[in-house]
């Protein structure tokens, strides 16, 4: 696995577009609540971008009714290899690492001025 390709989303997800986030929400609101909403919000986004990023295998697939003779059909709508939309999925990965990890840098640095 190619490790540099990993670089750039990592930094522009976590260390930017995470910063930018919630450092608007925090100039805009300086709400605690929404502070934590944000971290919720990573937190999905973490399980949603980790747990559809990896290989994922079919598990059937056959004949179906609108195949023609000889063409598999596959009925779980997975495909095994890499998914198409997989940079997508790890770019969300990282934008919620860096909406939890700024999240709580901010509770934990500017908790006295959050209202």
């Amino acid at each position: 696995m190619n490790l540099r390709r990993l670089v750039k989303p990592l930094v522009m997800d976590t260390c930017v577009l995470g910063v930018l986030t919630v450092a608007l929400v925090y100039g805009l609101t300086r709400s605690g609540l929404l502070i934590v909403g944000l971290a919720g919000l990573g937190i999905i986004c973490i399980a949603v971008g980790g747990g559809t990023a990896g290989q994922v295998t079919s598990g059937q697939s056959g004949y179906g009714e609108y195949g023609e003779v000889g063409t598999p059909v596959d009925d779980t709508g997975i495909w095994s290899g890499v998914s198409p939309d997989a940079p997508f999925q790890v770019r969300l990965f990282f934008y919620g690492v860096g909406l939890v990890l700024w999240s709580l840098i901010v509770l934990r640095l500017f908790s006295s001025n959050l209202q």
